[in-house]
């Protein structure tokens, strides 16, 4: 997508925003208004004050979500367009943690995350659910406000017991890893993990597929024979796949602990015939309809976690793998 029609979309979604944000701000008044006359006095009624609650922090908190979110978007990719620039045909520099051949893991988005739902649970969802409530179905609505309540805290549990291993680092040996070569490096958790525990590492390579088949209400031969109608909506589709892993086993030994932080080696063999990080080239469509445009994005992850299944502890590093005999991988990138 060119340049100028990525932030024309963007500052268009922010105009947008900025718009909910004053209708969010046009309901103030109404809920002052009803919380003071409720205070002299007039009788409680808890759905319609749940009501206004959600009219004002609902548009208001996307609003503001959305405008900083793409702000520091715009920021990021430009950023990193200018490192493409800089490396055109290196697509491993173009992200600052590789180029400096130090991956660290931080809990700032895990924090950031926190906030975020917590806060768009308890001043939309919230406020939602009690005023639907008191419409009608009320057992059903709080049941549905109940279990998104569990399901967060389910998520915000996984957060906290990575809490620690969040701030793990990886040091990379080899920028890049090769494919049908090797990929090492050394990650350091800040953690004493007991010596002769087993943990698991592995290298795994996901392909994340998109596929869009874009409207089309035109009927050809072939669909009026058959009697088949096209859809006159688009569609989409995203669906993630593991194409190959390699796992091992490594056993914290006393040469492994340092002042209070465990240190792993990392080294793996790649095969041949693998993808390299980041956007592929365009590929055929599978027998798909020539509407349907498809994107697959490939991430090289190292994952280390416990053996023992029941610790939910683990981390992920994304790491630069690449076909260095291929000379279309910054062409596929850089699209």
């Amino acid at each position: 997508m060119p340049r100028f029609v990525e932030i024309a979309i963007c500052l268009f979604a922010q105009c947008v925003a900025v718009i909910g944000i004053l209708i969010g701000w046009g309901f103030i008044t109404p809920l002052l208004t009803y919380v003071s006359t409720a205070i002299q006095g007039q009788p409680w009624q808890v759905g319609e004050m749940a009501r206004l609650i959600a009219l004002v922090c609902g548009p208001v908190l996307l609003g503001l979500f959305t405008l900083v979110g793409l702000t520091w978007y715009l920021w990021f990719t430009h950023v990193q367009r200018q490192r493409m620039r800089l490396y055109p045909d290196r697509p491993w520099m173009w992200q600052s943690d590789w180029a400096e051949k130090s991956i660290r893991l931080s809990n700032q988005t895990t924090l950031w995350i926190t906030i975020i739902s917590s806060t768009l649970y308890v001043l939309v969802v919230l406020p939602m659910g009690i005023y639907f409530a008191s419409l009608k179905n009320a057992s059903l609505v709080y049941l549905f406000v109940g279990a998104v309540g569990c399901f967060l805290l389910i998520f915000f549990r996984l957060l906290w017991v990575n809490r620690q291993w969040n701030r793990s680092s990886m040091k990379l040996e080899t920028l890049p890893g090769v494919i049908g070569g090797s990929f090492e490096g050394v990650v350091t958790i800040p953690e004493s993990i007991p010596e002769g525990t087993i943990m698991s590492i592995a290298l795994r390579c996901d392909m994340t597929r998109s596929a869009r088949t874009s409207a089309d209400g035109r009927e050809d031969l072939v669909d009026m024979a058959i009697g088949i109608e096209r859809s006159r909506h688009g569609q989409s589709t995203l669906q993630t796949q593991t194409i190959y892993e390699d796992r091992r086993q490594f056993t914290v030994t006393r040469t492994s602990l340092e002042s209070a932080t465990t240190v792993l080696p990392v080294s793996f063999q790649i095969p041949e015939d693998l993808p390299s990080s980041g956007k592929q080239l365009p590929s055929a469509s599978d027998g798909l309809s020539l509407r349907t445009r498809i994107t697959d994005y490939c991430n090289w992850r190292v994952q280390i976690k416990l053996e023992q299944a029941s610790d939910l502890r683990e981390i992920f590093f994304e790491v630069p793998i690449f076909d260095l005999g291929n000379g279309s991988i910054s062409k596929a990138d850089r699209r």
